[in-house]
């Protein structure tokens, strides 16, 4: 089966509207957030201890979960894909199978043509050796230079959670870290790097879109009003693209403020606009957010950048002149109950993470949650709504072993994934548009040999289970 668009653009939007916003994140953690503001650092059974599982059809034991939870491997690195290669000597380019590139990262699920998932995989290579490249025809790739291979794939998954291809989609880009779904039905992808024209034809550090619907790959086009700078994710809400910046520190919260409408693939590239940073209101330097009290909430504003696309990486540097508030690595963004939800994986005073919500309607910034410690929470990455129970579910980028957990209503953490096989990060986690299938990532090393992937390859994950059971109650 091919990734054919057999699906109406209307239909297809109906089913994947409620992705960008509207969600009742909020509750949970601002639960959490008032747990930490007393002085409580609650743990919850969630769905009960987890152990470790052998995946279904192999029996390999990947990960831990919870009793009553499956899942298979559907995709790992080297794995046959499909790209359009372009002839050398005719120019036209034709499907061929090719290796399915390395180094997996953030990723959106879509709904497809007769009850499939449309996943879009970021690839976060770094020009380093042992990357397995994007292939895109040549005119679009964003970067010609061959040293540029990442980019996103495009895995058509069936209803008995298998894929039935993987298809190249965008190419010619650097370090494809994370991004976020637009309620159109595209996927954003953003770079996680600042590179100069002066070291390449091109400068890189941008967002770009890929159309989730299209059975072609779509031309790489920068997002160039959104910025350059080492972007982590984005989210949309009431016709603004919030975006973190992915940097030790100082690292920004920013807005693209679009000065028209945008409401299909392509119109975000068009678009002109401000990109603005978030600084605490009425104040002439710059806040250090590692310093902020859990609970707390204090007014803010948005400061202009007046460089959004500079030939130097400057865009925090321009922040930081006019107030911009200091983070410490922000990464996942995601929108709900009418709010804006981030994390920081080295914020606060241990440096093991922060989780923090800003309200659009109130200007108010309030810092949610800190870690105390790496064995409650360490460097929380991306960040899903669990939309059975509406828990909040945290990946984590820390040492050794990795773990998803889980925040309740009641502001409680649970474990629900623990690495077991494959200690490199969880990332990419995203939910099935029927909120059946929770799909996650393993990022995985570079240069592996094809008997050592599942120990330390790039793999795709389908995890299936009682999703409503919930993670619910807590205790000291």
């Amino acid at each position: 089966m091919t990734l054919e668009s057999t699906l109406s653009r209307k239909r297809f939007l109906q089913g994947t509207a409620a992705v960008g916003g509207g969600l009742a994140i909020g509750g949970p953690l601002a639960a959490l957030a008032a747990n930490t503001a007393q002085g409580k650092h609650l743990s919850a059974p969630g769905y009960g201890p987890i152990a470790p599982t052998p995946a279904q059809d192999t029996g390999i034991v990947h990960i831990a979960l919870p009793a009553g939870f499956e899942y298979r491997v559907i995709s790992r690195e080297q794995d046959p894909s499909t790209a359009y290669v372009t002839d050398p000597a005719t120019g036209e380019a034709d499907k061929q199978t090719v290796p399915t590139p390395n180094v997996f990262d953030g990723m959106g699920a879509f709904r497809g043509p007769r009850g499939t998932t449309i996943l879009i995989r970021n690839h976060e290579h770094r020009q380093r050796e042992g990357e397995i490249p994007v292939i895109v025809p040549e005119g679009d790739r964003y970067d010609e230079n061959p040293r540029f291979v990442a980019g996103n794939t495009k895995l058509l998954v069936s209803r008995d959670r298998r894929v039935l291809e993987t298809l190249h989609v965008l190419g010619g880009t650097s370090v494809n870290c994370a991004g976020g779904e637009m309620p159109w039905g595209t996927w954003i992808t953003c770079e996680e790097t600042f590179i100069p024209q002066s070291e390449t034809d091109l400068r890189h550090g941008y967002c770009f879109e890929v159309d989730a619907l299209s059975d072609r790959p779509s031309k790489a086009v920068a997002i160039k009003a959104a910025g350059c700078f080492a972007h982590e994710a984005v989210a949309w809400h009431k016709g603004i693209l919030y975006e973190t910046e992915d940097n030790r520190k100082p690292s920004g919260f920013y807005r693209f403020v679009p000065a028209g409408r945008v409401r299909e693939f392509g119109d975000l590239a068009t678009a002109s606009g401000p990109l603005q940073a978030i600084k605490r209101k009425s104040s002439a330097t710059s806040f250090d957010a590692d310093t902020a009290v859990v609970g707390e909430s204090f007014d803010v504003e948005w400061v202009t950048i007046p460089d959004p696309d500079p030939a130097t990486n400057t865009v925090k540097t321009q922040g930081i002149a006019r107030g911009m508030i200091s983070f410490s690595r922000l990464e996942g963004v995601w929108v709900g109950d009418g709010k804006i939800y981030f994390d920081a994986t080295s914020g606060g005073r241990t440096g093991n993470g922060q989780v923090w919500e800003y309200d659009p309607r109130r200007e108010q910034l309030k810092l949610v949650y800190e870690s105390p410690g790496p064995d409650v929470l360490q460097a929380p990455d991306n960040l899903v709504y669990v939309p059975q129970t509406g828990d909040i579910w945290l990946q984590e980028d820390g040492a050794g072993e990795q773990f998803v957990r889980g925040v309740t209503q009641e502001g409680a953490i649970y474990d629900f994934a623990k690495t077991i096989l494959n200690d490199t990060e969880f990332c990419g986690g995203c939910f099935s548009p029927d909120g059946d299938t929770f799909f996650l990532n393993q990022q995985g090393d570079r240069a592996v040999a094809a008997a050592d992937i599942d120990a330390s390859g790039a793999v795709t994950y389908a995890i299936w289970g009682p999703f409503g059971r919930g993670g619910r109650g807590g205790r000291d």
